[in-house]
């Protein structure tokens, strides 16, 4: 080694340089300490050297050479190295975790603030460091509890699992739970307080969740409306809610701490209940459990119960909790709905109506006695074959497998009529109700249909559609108008007889106000009356108005209004029926002044009958007292003048006999007699009884 180039032989390239500098400052003068570099030893391992450099002097103090005192720090360097690296990490970890990492120093100035700390606060690291952690980010209420943490940590008694909240940027409340831990330099002295804090604040929201459902579970515990009860892993009832109370007439503290199964448990129930219970109790849970319980008044009561292991949190069984169900009412609705169904089986068979079944294949599973009557066909010859293969006629066989593959598939049909043929070949009518059957999980099972025997009905409606028509036919070529109208007073019934009288043909009427359009002014008011009346039910007969043809000539018609009804008996019209009485009326007219006529005669034949027979009586007088003048002695012209007077009185007397045989003739009573006359006399009275007579002879 001696005599040769320590800096060209044994330092490295990269080093050279700096430890030739190094040297060559020593050889000056200017000695150097503390100087690092690496030397490589002959196997070639890398030592690193902490090296003084001192001038060597001779006596006389010339500088002649160097002497450098060197140390061997590889195994400190190394240690530095993995220290820097760890710190880094350290640092790195701080940085990065997962969790707010902060630090304050001595004076409670904060130092440290994470990544974490900056995203859960929203207050970024420049904005915090040199802050005072306790006065400016920590809530009044909780400084002095944070700061009494941080005073103990920087005192060395450090602190675990410290809630406190935390107020972010934006004025969000975070729930941090902390660790408080001293922060010490190399010689151990506290410098500050390191805080590895954990956002609980979700957790917190899911323990006070956890807290309210807890609270909410044994409040439904105790108000659920089904029975539930509880015992410990010695059977020794801890749980009896309201219901269970109510149910049963126990209070709670009546049955807490007693034997579910050897108080409240008959006898013959009691090894089957106290099976479940011990099962449960295993880890073995039941569900739908039946049993009956006895109340306190000695009533049954039906109970349904699933019973479940009950566990510690550590997932121990402690106990069993019961939910149970009262179905006395469902047991007996049961027993009820099996009743129902022998009885709905019953009225099957027994319905006066056919009724039939398939399954999902198409295949008839029902059969009931009317089915069999009016076919033919018994059920145990047509349970289990095709209904529309076998018994429907080709013609039908699609529509009526189309209702029925509709149903299968839950649309239903109603008053499908189809055709079914006897076995003695004879056509029945049907009108079927097409329902689909499914089982209690609401699958479609089957189709169940329920027929009607409507061959008798539609011969009936055959018979009504003819009778219908003939009736449209009579309206229609009936020998008196008929006309209608709808609830709205517009035409929708015009026959041929009312075209003809009044020349408006069938679609110049059809929907038009009858009495808007037709009827006069004057007449308005009361044929609109009678047709009111009409559709409110009151009907009129013989009602006589004028109707104006279309060549304005009157007609008289006598109407007799009908209100027109539904098949409900609901009024939807009316229908009238009217008389042509024009010529009739013309005829009554000149009757009435032919009656008036023959009325005014026979007033002045009366008149003349009661005249002549007053004027006869005077004249018998008359003629009595002339009589008894010419009996006494007169003078020739006292005589002449008594006979004129006589004479006269039987000329009007004769007179007046003629006017009464007059009335005779007129009143048909005259009678006929014979008598023996002298004509001569009649001429001389006829002739002698008027001064102007000129009869010849």
């Amino acid at each position: 080694m001696l005599g040769r180039d320590l800096v060209q032989e044994f330092i490295t390239e990269e080093y050279r340089t700096s430890v030739k500098e190094v040297l060559d400052d020593a050889l000056r003068g200017k000695e150097a300490a503390n100087f690092e570099f690496p030397l490589y030893t002959k196997d070639k391992r890398r030592v690193d050297v902490l090296l003084n450099a001192t001038t060597r002097r001779e006596v006389f103090g010339k500088v002649v050479g160097m002497i450098g005192v060197g140390q061997d720090i590889t195994e400190r360097k190394q240690a530095e190295l993995e220290k820097t690296r760890v710190g880094k990490e350290l640092q790195n970890f701080i940085d990065t975790a997962n969790a707010p990492i902060f630090g304050i120093d001595a004076l409670g100035l904060v130092n440290e603030w994470n990544n974490m700390a900056v995203e859960i606060t929203g207050f970024t690291r420049d904005e915090v460091m040199g802050q005072n952690l306790i006065n400016v980010y920590i809530t009044e209420e909780y400084r002095a509890s944070v700061k009494e943490v941080m005073d103990n940590a920087l005192r060395g008694k450090e602190e675990a699992n410290f809630e406190f909240p935390l107020f972010t940027k934006d004025q969000k409340r975070v729930e941090v739970l902390l660790n408080a831990t001293t922060r010490r330099d190399v010689t151990g002295n506290a410098v500050g307080v390191i805080g590895v804090g954990q956002d609980i604040t979700l957790r917190k929201q899911v323990e006070e969740e956890r807290t309210r459902v807890a609270q909410e579970l044994q409040n439904f515990i105790f108000t659920a409306n089904a029975p539930i009860f509880g015992i410990d892993a010695k059977g020794l009832v801890n749980e009896w809610n309201n219901k269970a109370v109510e149910i049963t007439g126990f209070s709670r503290d009546e049955v807490m701490g007693q034997s579910l199964v050897e108080v409240y448990i008959t006898e013959e129930f009691r090894a089957s209940v106290k099976k479940v219970m011990d099962n449960a109790l295993l880890g073995e849970e039941t569900s739908n459990f039946e049993f009956p319980l006895f109340t306190k008044d000695k009533r049954r009561v039906e109970v349904l119960l699933n019973a479940t292991t009950r566990r510690d949190v550590s997932d121990n069984v402690v106990g069993v909790i019961g939910v149970g169900q009262d179905i006395t009412e469902r047991k007996q609705a049961e027993q009820e709905k099996t009743r129902v169904a022998k009885e709905l089986q019953t009225f099957i068979d027994t319905a006066n109506a056919p009724i039939f079944g398939i399954d999902a294949q198409g295949r008839i599973n029902e059969w009931n006695n009317k089915s069999a009557e009016i076919t033919g066909f018994s059920s145990q010859e047509v349970v289990g074959r095709d209904l529309v293969q076998d018994f429907i006629t080709e013609e039908y066989q699609g529509s009526v497998k189309e209702v029925f593959d509709n149903a299968l598939k839950g649309r239903e049909a109603a008053n499908f009529e189809f055709p079914l043929y006897t076995k003695d070949k004879r056509r029945v009518d049907v009108l079927l109700n097409a329902t689909t059957r499914r089982d209690v999980s609401g699958v479609v099972v089957g189709v169940i249909g329920v027929g009607q025997d409507i061959t008798e009905r539609k011969q009936v409606e055959i018979e009504k559609t003819r009778v219908a028509q003939e009736l449209q036919t009579f309206i229609d070529t009936a020998n008196a108008p008929i006309f209608g109208i709808d609830a709205k007073g517009l035409v929708n019934e015009w026959n041929n007889k009312a075209v003809e009288i009044t020349g408006f043909s069938r679609h110049e009427v059809m929907g038009q106000s009858l009495v808007e359009v037709y009827i006069t002014d004057e007449f308005r008011a009361s044929v609109k009356e009678v047709l009111d009346n009409a559709l409110l039910g009151d009907e009129t007969s013989n009602f006589e108005f004028p109707l104006f043809t279309r060549d304005k000539r009157r007609l008289e018609v006598l109407l007799n209004a009908t209100s027109r009804r539904d098949v409900t008996g609901k009024i939807v019209g009316m229908i009238g029926v009217g008389q042509d009485i024009t010529e009739m009326r013309r005829l009554m007219t000149q009757e009435a002044i032919f009656n008036q006529a023959q009325a005014a005669n026979e007033a002045k034949s009366q008149f003349l009958a009661n005249m002549s027979h007053e004027m006869r009586t005077p004249l018998n007088v008359i003629m009595g007292m002339s009589q008894l003048i010419l009996d006494t002695a007169l003078s020739a012209e006292a005589q002449k003048f008594t006979e004129q007077i006589m004479t006269s009185s039987e000329s009007l007397l004769f007179l007046i006999n003629e006017i009464l045989d007059l009335t005779k003739i007129e009143a048909g009573q005259l009678e006929l007699f014979v008598a023996n006359l002298d004509i001569r006399h009649v001429g001389e009275v006829r002739g002698g009884g008027g001064m102007h007579a000129n009869i010849l002879m």
